[in-house]
């Protein structure tokens, strides 16, 4: 799954465009690609929010759909892994 910032978001038309993580192009979103749209409450979200998503079709082009929240995991920036602790030998004698 992608993941991207919300980079504008307009409640009153429903729809804004996300940038992904990994540059590139924007990437436009509807409300109706939000998770949770059709809950009865209007999907929301906003500028600024992480975000995660898929590439999807829409009548007009490519969309993002599914989008969600991104998690925790998602978010944290790349660090590298730190090395594992040396074996220490133990002289029983």
């Amino acid at each position: 799954m992608a993941t991207g910032t919300v980079k504008v978001w307009s409640q009153r038309q429903g729809s804004g465009w996300i940038m992904p993580d990994g540059g590139g192009d924007r990437v436009y979103v509807h409300k109706s690609g939000v998770e949770g749209a059709g809950s009865g409450q209007a999907p929301r979200l906003d500028v600024g929010q992480r975000v995660e998503y898929q590439i999807g079709q829409r009548p007009k082009g490519s969309a993002a759909i599914n989008v969600r929240p991104a998690t925790e995991r998602a978010t944290a920036t790349a660090s590298p892994a730190p090395e594992p602790a040396a074996a220490t030998a133990v002289d029983e004698g």
